[in-house]
């Protein structure tokens, strides 16, 4: 069942183990990254604590995707984002949700991008 907001609830479990309850199974974090390519928006927590754990899985599907050779991103926008979450914490409070912060890190790329060509 979605949750408020059109977020997927996925819930991260001490073993690790990343259940989706739309879809009532257990999830790879390869099937992640496919829900979020197919638009999905996801809201993954810990189921112990209640924590928000959607950032840092996020960080693990592309980890993933670059160990098996499935992502390619280049090194200058991974620099970039670096940068950018290294940034005051300021410059990310007045973000709307999770659309908003993906339209400006899209734009965000796009500039570090437009400077390689």
């Amino acid at each position: 069942m979605p949750t408020p907001g059109g977020l997927r609830p996925i819930t991260r479990y001490g073993n690790r183990k990343l259940y989706d309850a739309e879809a009532r199974r257990y999830v790879t974090l390869e099937e992640l990254g496919l829900l979020v390519a197919g638009g999905h928006e996801l809201a993954v927590t810990d189921q112990r604590t209640g924590e928000d754990l959607t950032s840092l899985t996020l960080a693990q599907v592309l980890l993933e995707g670059l160990k098996e050779k499935t992502a390619r991103i280049p090194r200058q926008v991974l620099v970039g984002l670096i940068r950018l979450s290294a940034g005051p914490v300021s410059a990310w409070a007045d973000w709307r949700g999770p659309q908003e912060a993906a339209a400006r890190a899209r734009d965000e790329v796009e500039k570090i991008v437009g400077g390689l060509l």
